[in-house]
């Protein structure tokens, strides 16, 4: 085949692969849901500058404590900045009616993932009927599709009876309790080196739970490395827990990220091209 059909082809594929990881300004400020066996629905909220385990306690009306049992893998004792937190949403608190007028609740989304069903998502997810999700989505009736954004409905945290935040504690309380840590600039105090590479980065499917984790070559195993996909411009934290072994990958391969980091970076394609910073 000659030089330029290979280049052609090469740069087709690349644009195909962009094309799916591409979203509307719209999509990018929506409140997705997600559902993670065994725990059910959730919303996953990045530990930005200024949020704490109790912000986001109250605002989605959620126990730290139910938070924390949704975040198995996440150290009360030192939370990661940049780390993807685990928002327990209760069926109970969705509307499938538009709220009126001065209600404070949120407009909740849901991307269609690999073999669900309208059936699936209704009944299993949310508790209510398949005709419910096609009133608020009337394409539904033409079929699902990969990747295909559904709306379902309105999620009022005061409705929330569901293990509800707690009250009489103070952010100040809570900041001792949890403190939110920037592994990064504590690196950077400690006189490590932060070292930045970018490349391909794979994942395989399987059962996405709530860990957050990658693979990289000579990472310092146990440190938390900070990941971005620039199509969709997502940078979240996760935790070295191996280095790769050789062998396994393809020699170009330099980082490998588990199915949870995988969708919080928005990823679809199961190699991407991804930045990362991290210490050895």
């Amino acid at each position: 085949m000659p030089t330029s059909r290979i280049i052609l082809l090469f740069l087709l594929c690349i644009q195909v692969s962009a094309f799916s990881q591409v979203i509307s300004p719209g999509e990018a400020s929506q409140k997705f849901m997600h559902y993670i066996d065994p725990f059910g629905l959730v919303i996953i909220e990045k530990m930005e500058q200024g949020t704490t385990l109790y912000s986001l306690s109250r605002e989605y009306n959620v126990s730290i404590e139910a938070i924390l049992s949704t975040n198995p893998d996440l150290n009360p004792g030192a939370v990661p900045l940049g780390y993807p937190v685990h928002i327990p949403i209760f069926s109970e608190a969705i509307s499938f009616g538009p709220p009126q007028a001065g209600d404070d609740s949120i407009p909740v989304f849901y991307r269609v993932e690999p073999k669900e069903t309208l059936y699936r998502i209704s009944k299993v997810y949310l508790g209510t009927s398949p005709e419910t999700i096609i009133a608020l989505n009337p394409r539904v009736k033409d079929g699902l599709s990969i990747g295909q954004v559904l709306h379902l409905g309105w999620y009022n945290p005061r409705k929330n009876t569901d293990h509800p935040a707690t009250t009489g504690s103070s952010e100040e309380d809570t900041a001792s309790l949890y403190p939110v840590t920037d592994y990064t600039k504590e690196y950077k105090t400690e006189g490590k080196v932060i070292k930045e590479q970018k490349g391909l980065a794979v994942w395989k499917p399987g059962n996405v739970q709530s860990n957050y984790y990658v693979l990289h070559p000579t990472a310092k195993v146990g440190s938390y490395m900070e990941i971005t996909n620039p199509m969709l411009h997502r940078t979240l934290t996760a935790k070295v827990a191996g280095n790769i072994p050789p062998g396994i990958y393809q020699t170009q391969v330099g980082l490998v990220v588990s199915p949870s980091v995988a969708r919080a970076l928005g990823v679809l394609d199961q190699q991407f091209f991804a930045r990362w910073r991290f210490v050895e």
